[in-house]
């Protein structure tokens, strides 16, 4: 160690990324490297992923290329006798090894072992939630079956399912009957987990996100993330807007609400928390206390270099002396949309049905003036087709349907078509929807509930049959006949490679077809088509001179 530097800091990484992890560990894992570096710290960094930038010769002063295991990292703290370990920035992998290291008197830089642990204990979060006037979601906390159903049945279908210290939505599932959750039990139990399942009621509203940097005494918040996508959607899956558009009395909730927990978890760091707004109430999803997926994408579409603030207020620096204030940070001239990026076509059998469980393997940022055009931008980056009927197609003469067809009105039989098949939870939604995508001069094709409701709204429709009833002539040829442009498939999640849904939306994938599986997405994606935006007329937006 040289004689300038004040001390060894071990950072931990978050070793091999799976769907469900990214960049963001390996960018807050080098930000922080950075950050020590610069205060006159010597950094050894412990990861074995060869492809990431934290594992670069030049990053770190030292390199551990090892297992991020307790025997690993304890050889390596042998050697490097550091004067402290940075688990919050290596995502799930680092932050499962607080509890451990803290047993080996090992000390551990910004939050604690024990608020960790009180972040991720349900009773323990419950109680603080109490004593903070802070509402969730009713759950309970079970070890086996038995204890799962009757857990279910007290708080009452459709409820979320997900072990304890969950990273990615792993193993999370939305349980809407008894067979639902006997079948995730069965699966979970024979992975011989440590910690308990959690099961809370699942509610249906608006989801957001905060990311705090805490000190102890202060507080900042760069920003609110308003997710386009409902709950039930992991948050790496989710369309995020930010700033996010709130009443003044729920934003200064979710500032006031916030801060009490930063400051109640003992947080010296990041906290990254997650609510849900239903019946124009707020509630609390999750607090996890380390770094999130959010964090590269606020720190730069807010001019807040959040890891290494963060950083230093893990080493005692007060966050009202970082020059960027305490409370929420001001808004930017711009709207900022994080859209994520899948690689199902890679993914063999597996369903695009998005659900608690995250399956994005990227995102993409759109910059805009107005929400409309950054939202435009983002989906159109993020390989989105951004199709629209021309006058000519649009108005075309109805074509002799087939036999089996069922239609009320004229139907531009040349334009391009959207296929719906959606579940019966969201018929009420559908005609709004339809008529977005009926405006526009698309054909609308929908299997027979989704039809009716839509012929129900005085809109042209053809009627198409599902496998079972039309062997010949259904839902899987008219995908091969090269008519559809978009699939709205809401369906139940298939856990089943073989039912007919999964099946849908796997050949939507192989023909190159858009897919949509939430209406909301659905509905982000008619709103850009409907909008004046291209990619020939959008703006451009400076950053670097208006953020920060």
């Amino acid at each position: 160690m040289s004689e300038k530097t004040k001390g060894t800091i071990v950072v931990l990484g978050s070793g091999p990324i799976r769907i469900g992890q990214g960049i963001e560990f390996d960018y807050a894992s080098v930000q922080c490297v950075r950050a020590l570096k610069k205060l006159g710290y010597e950094v050894a960094i412990i990861n074995n992923n060869p492809e990431t930038v934290s594992t670069d010769f030049d990053t770190a002063d030292r390199l551990y290329f090892e297992p991020l295991t307790p025997a690993d990292v304890m050889n390596v703290l042998s050697v490097e006798k550091p004067l402290g370990v940075v688990v919050a920035f290596g995502g799930g992998t680092a932050i499962k090894l607080a509890k451990f290291l803290d047993s080996q008197n090992i000390k551990i830089l910004g939050t604690s072992a024990d608020a960790i642990d009180l972040a991720e204990d349900r009773e323990r979060f419950e109680e603080l939630c109490d004593r903070l006037d802070i509402k969730r979601p009713r759950g309970m906390t079970v070890f086996n079956e038995a204890q799962a159903l009757e857990a279910a049945a007290k708080i009452g279908y459709p409820v979320l399912m997900r072990p304890s210290y969950v990273l990615g939505g792993q193993n999370m599932i939305i349980a809407r009957n008894n067979a639902d959750v006997k079948e995730y039990m069965a699966i979970i139990l024979r992975q011989k987990i440590e910690n308990p399942v959690l099961i809370d009621k699942y509610m249906e509203g608006k989801e957001l996100e905060v990311d705090c940097i805490c000190d102890g005494e202060d507080v900042l918040i760069p920003g609110i993330m308003e997710h386009i996508e409902r709950t039930g959607i992991h948050s790496g899956d989710s369309i995020a807007v930010y700033p996010g558009e709130f009443s003044p009395e729920i934003e200064a909730k979710i500032v006031r609400q916030s801060t009490d927990l930063a400051l109640a978890l003992g947080t010296k760091g990041l906290v990254n928390i997650q609510y849900l707004i239903y019946e124009n109430d707020l509630y609390i999803i999750e607090a996890n206390p380390r770094s999130s997926r959010t964090v590269p994408y606020l720190s730069k579409v807010s001019g807040v270099p959040m890891i290494e603030l963060a950083t230093r207020a893990m080493l005692g620096e007060k966050v009202r002396d970082l020059g960027y204030g305490t409370g929420l940070y001001r808004r930017p001239s711009y709207f900022a949309v994080k859209v994520p990026v899948f690689s199902f076509e890679k993914l063999m059998d597996v369903d695009t049905h998005l659900g608690p469980e995250m399956k994005s393997t990227g995102e993409v940022l759109g910059i805009a003036s107005t929400r409309q055009e950054a939202i435009f931008k983002g989906m159109a980056a993020a390989g989105w087709k951004m199709i629209r009927p021309n006058e000519e197609t649009a108005n075309a003469a109805e074509t002799k349907l087939n036999a089996n067809d069922k239609c009320t009105g004229s139907v531009p039989r040349n334009a391009p078509g959207v296929l719906f098949s959606v579940r019966k939870t969201d018929l009420p939604e559908l005609p709004d929807l339809a008529r977005k995508f009926n405006s526009l001069g698309f054909t609308l094709y929908a299997t027979t509930g989704n039809a009716e409701t839509i012929e129900r709204s005085g809109m042209p429709v053809i009627y198409v049959s599902k496998v079972h009833e039309n062997y010949s002539d259904n839902v899987m040829t008219l995908l091969e006949s090269g008519k559809i442009v978009y699939v709205v498939s809401t369906s139940a999640k298939g856990r089943d490679p073989v039912a007919e849904s999964v099946k849908l939306r796997r050949l939507a994938v192989e023909r190159d077809i858009d897919c949509l599986t939430s209406i909301d997405t659905a509905n982000a994606l008619a709103d850009c088509l409907a909008s004046p935006y291209t990619l020939d007329n959008v703006s451009l937006v400076d950053i670097c001179k208006t953020a920060g």
